[in-house]
């Protein structure tokens, strides 16, 4: 076991995190000896820690083979496939050649069955510098056995969307630097608030999720309990997958409730008093990947189990969805660890599956087990799990079930609440017999809006000429379907196919030209502004049609798409269904082009398809025109909960319905579960009015009373500069106003917020003007949202952002003519500090000499925004750097070196080792300059670097060894940046 180091250089009043990891046995290993151990920055694996493990865990191993491993390790490409690749390898699962015993073994790189036996390691600023390209940093790096595995951004989550921007420095690095990614598998974001995770290479909203923790002590709590390292080899070795999805690689990270319930199910599989089970998780929190997991974990405990038989139970809606893939990929890993797996493709293919006692995995679908024989197969291990169990006990197909394999264990995964009828009761009845609570693990829609794993869902009603007349809902609809029970679509079709009036008003020709009509225009105005896409929910196939027509003289016909089953009857019976009808083909390129932003369509019409197992997180509005109560109603509305974040950080908040047939007019009636499992999910965007007109009160008295006196240009000044100097007081407005731009972004354009348009748009533009004062680039609109960028544009002017954000030349002529100039000197000093940041934007040959005089002016702006220092103060201490820079201008065209060689010069001006080791700096500097002359191609060549290094040391001779390489690394650094 490695003894944890105790930390006191500032590595641990900067993080934190590496203090808290040390406590629990992670080796702490400063930057300078981890880039050394890597080989330098254009390495990622410490070498010799790994070269060790690989020798003791695999001691039949030679010295050749495991250099040719760790070669092949270095060679794996940074792309996403590549790091399925290294997961492999870490998991033990890739092999090699043994020449003694004459066969391919496989190669373990970390022993998940013995914690101790393994090397924890951290480390800090991790600077990555591949040849030839920008290089990158990490703040923090954990590596377990030479391998790094998480990489960590400190953020504060309070400021500004450090979620969003945590996601975009992701995918920056995939862009610049995929190397620092190629490795780690796991992504951490955070900075003593809170503590999000999620995975490299699958940069998403919807793939990072907020780590729980106890109130006291949260962050440290979070670090420990995120890294403890058994749990944490855990994580690497089960709760990552890859998986392809719209014949795209992908990868995710199971969360806390995936984890806990997976514990619960293998705990259950291998209790023997115990034989049933109801993992009630609600949809969209990755429900499928809960199952799916348990399932390949139990197969891979061969001793355990037994040698068992898992049979996983779907429907058809599943596997004609996106688990068709999942599926294909989880029998593809199977069969590489050597597991058998068995579609039944019909009820004789699974009653020879059961009367031949097959071991592995069989999937089948629920309707494959009636009249299967009874008794089939009596074993004890045999495990089968049901997915959207509240369906298969709603019909003898699960009694046939377990009448087949009577000494099974039957867990059954449902994703909606139990409802009040006799088939939600049914359900834990025979689930849920085994504990207490009907239960075994459950994960409520509450949570996952806590979560954030879902969103809220937000309702409003369609114009009441357009819906169903309440009294004609009730007999025609909602007596009927609660006579009947409905647990799905299919069975909802049914009911409707009997309601013939219903089905007449919804699908007459001038009420679908009506309905048209608004779905067009609401999009237009509410959704499209947005970069969202749209579900119109259809009574049935013809009327899906109608609307298609319908919207293609209202809308360009390439926004819209009807996605409805075929029936081969239609070209007789209905010719315009038919007319409509996708190929195959093209309903799969719709299903994956609707998920994509810059692809049409937007709207899809639908009406059974598409409304379980498809998952879109762009879809946001769904206008919903088919009566629909319970199970269906919430599966179906919850396609639009989906968490998205868009390319420019914006946000989704909610998903919104609006209501054409009435629905959601009376949610008692129409979903039928325990309030407490639907309280505050589902709500009228009244509620969200409400809040808007509140927090805008607010902000009205908070930030728009700019005070008397001055014109517009002064009084906005000095509000900017006087009320949001500080860090935190900008912090506080910034989340205030984000608030109240989601909601507007939300509830745009409503008749109920024309009395607040102006104080909403001077808001706005408050906001631009804040961010872009204290920013160090500039935009006009900075990062506003969608809606409220157009409001604001509409405007002419804005008044004051001109001089608020003007960047500036940092000298001392330019700062002087500025001190005679109206405006606050805190306004003079970011503008300076911005002029600083465009020049080494503007000229990367100057960073060398103007990056340290930046990092000076920043310290001084943050003197200034903790009120250390006044404006007036400020301004002469950046005098100082100004007159710094004019100095350096001048002595660059003096000594007539090149700008890196010059930056040599300036930056070891006043060395002290130089001065006691009698070198000039500039002969130092020109001595480097005809290095960089020899070695032209040494900031992108490794080995032309390797060599102007080492040349550097033989005018170094008389200077001491430590200072010496101190020194040549500054060179390096300056020369090759």
């Amino acid at each position: 076991m490695n003894k944890p180091l105790k930390i006191s250089e500032a590595g641990t009043v900067q993080f934190p995190m590496v203090k808290h990891a040390a406590e629990i046995g992670w080796t702490p290993i400063n930057p300078d000896v981890a880039k050394q151990k890597r080989g330098g920055e254009a390495g990622m694996l410490l070498r010799d820690e790994l070269e060790a493990k690989l020798a003791e865990f695999n001691p039949w191993l030679g010295q050749d083979a495991i250099r040719s491993i760790i070669e092949t390790l270095e060679a794996i490409p940074p792309t996403i496939e590549g790091n399925r690749d290294m997961l492999s390898w870490l998991r033990g699962e890739r092999q090699w050649y043994d020449e003694n015993e004459k066969r391919h073994r496989r190669v373990k790189l970390i022993d998940f069955e013995n914690t101790e036996r393994n090397v924890f390691h951290v480390s800090w600023e991790w600077a990555l510098k591949p040849p030839a390209r920008k290089g990158n940093r990490a703040d923090v790096m954990f590596l377990v056995n030479g391998v790094p595995v998480c990489i960590v951004e400190h953020k504060n989550p309070k400021d500004g969307g450090a979620l969003e921007r945590a996601i975009k420095q992701l995918r920056r690095y995939e862009i610049e630097t995929p190397e620092l990614i190629g490795a780690p598998q796991l992504f951490n974001v955070t900075h003593l608030l809170e503590y999000w995770y999620g995975v490299t290479w699958n940069a998403t909203r919807r793939f990072i999720a907020r780590w729980k923790q106890e109130r006291d002590e949260a962050y440290r709590f979070a670090v420990q309990s995120f890294f403890e390292r058994t749990d944490f080899l855990r994580t690497l070795q089960h709760w990552i997958l890859f998986y392809v999805e719209d014949s795209e690689t992908k990868k995710s990270v199971l969360r806390q409730h995936q984890r806990r319930a997976i514990d619960a199910i293998i705990a259950r599989c291998a209790d023997p008093a115990k034989d049933r089970g109801l993992v009630w998780h609600t949809q969209g929190s990755g429900k499928t990947f809960t199952l799916l997991t348990a399932a390949r974990l139990i197969l891979e405990q061969k001793e355990r189990f037994k040698n068992a038989t898992v049979i996983l139970v779907v429907d058809r809606t599943e596997l004609e969805g996106q688990m068709k893939g999942w599926v294909e990929k989880l029998l593809g890993e199977m069969q590489k660890q050597d597991i058998a797996t068995w579609r039944a493709n019909s009820k004789a293919e699974l009653q020879e599956l059961l009367s031949t006692d097959r071991r592995g995995l069989i999937l089948s679908m629920i309707h494959k087990f009636e009249a299967i024989d009874k008794n089939s197969n009596t074993r004890d291990n045999i495990y089968v799990f049901i997915d959207e169990a509240h369906r298969s006990v709603a019909r003898e197909l699960g009694t046939y079930l377990m009448a087949a394999v009577p000494n099974a264990t039957i867990i059954g995964f449902t994703g909606t609440p139990i409802a009040k009828t006799e088939q939600g009761e049914g359900t834990f009845k025979i689930f849920g017999k085994d504990d207490e609570k009907g239960y075994l693990d459950k994960y409520s829609i509450a949570e996952s809006i806590d979560d954030e794993t879902t969103l809220p869902i937000k309702h409003v009603m369609a114009p009441s000429e357009m819906t169903v007349p309440a009294e004609r809902l009730d007999k025609e609809f909602f007596e009927l379907a609660g006579s009947e029970g409905v647990t799905d679509v299919e069975e909802l079709n049914k009911v409707l196919d009997r309601a013939v009036g219903l089905r007449t008003f919804l699908t007459a020709d001038d009420r679908v030209e009506k309905v048209a009509k608004f779905v067009a225009e609401h999009f237009k105005e509410s959704v499209l502004p947005l970069g969202y896409k749209a579900f119109l929910v259809a009574v049935n196939r013809e009327a899906c049609a109608k609307y298609k027509q319908a919207l293609d003289k209202l809308l360009p016909p390439e926004w819209t798409e009807a996605v409805y089953t075929e029936n081969a009857a239609d070209v007789v019976d209905r010719p315009l269904v038919a007319q409509l009808q996708l190929s195959p083909e093209r309903e799969a390129d719709v299903r994956l082009l609707f998920k994509k932003p810059d692809q049409n369509p937007k709207i899809l019409i639908v009406t059974d398809k598409l409304l379980t197992g498809y998952d879109a997180p762009l879809l946001y509005c769904m206008y919903l025109d088919k009566p629909m109560r319970d199970h269906v109603l919430l599966q179906a509305i919850a396609r639009v909960n989906r968490p998205y974040v868009d390319s420019q950080g914006v946000q989704k908040r909610v998903g919104l319905v609006v209501d054409f047939v009435g629905v959601l007019r009376e949610l008692r009636k129409a979903l039928q579960f325990d309030s407490s499992d639907v309280s505050g999910v589902i709500e009228d965007l009244d509620v969200l009015l409400a809040s808007f007109k509140e927090k805008m009160a607010n902000a009205v008295r908070d930030y728009l009373d700019a005070g008397d006196g001055g014109d517009s240009d002064e009084r906005l000044e000095r509000v900017v500069y006087g009320r949001f100097l500080e860090l935190e007081a900008r912090k506080a407005f910034f989340e205030a106003y984000k608030n109240i731009e989601a909601l507007w972004e939300i509830l745009s354009p409503s008749p109920e917020l024309r009395d607040h348009i102006e104080s909403y748009k001077r808001l706005a533009q408050l906001y631009a003007a804040v961010r872009n004062a204290y920013a160090e680039k500039v935009g006009f609109v900075a990062d506003l949202a969608y809606k409220t960028k157009r409001l604001v544009e509409q405007s002419a002017t804005q008044e004051g952002l001109g001089r608020l954000t003007k960047s500036v030349t940092f000298d001392v002529k330019t700062l002087e003519a500025m001190r005679s100039e109206k405006g606050s000197d805190e306004g003079k000093v970011f503008n300076l500090v911005r002029g600083l940041q465009k020049e080494i934007d503007d000229d990367p040959n100057a960073a060398a000499v103007l990056q340290p005089l930046k990092d000076r002016a920043e310290r001084i702006l943050k003197d200034l925004e903790d009120r250390k220092t006044t404006g007036l103060a400020a301004m002469d201490l950046l005098a100082a750097l100004a007159a710094e820079k004019d100095a350096a201008a001048k002595a660059a065209k003096e000594t007539g070196l090149s700008p890196r060689a010059f930056g040599v010069f300036w930056a070891l001006r006043e060395d002290a080792a130089l001065k006691s080791a009698g070198i000039a700096p500039l002969d130092l500097a020109k001595e480097t300059e005809k290095l960089m002359a020899r070695f032209p191609n040494a900031r992108v060549n490794a080995d032309e670097q390797r060599q102007f290094r080492a040349a550097l040391y033989r005018p170094l001779l008389a200077v001491g060894r430590e200072e010496r390489t101190k020194i040549v690394d500054l060179i390096v650094e300056i020369v090759t940046q």
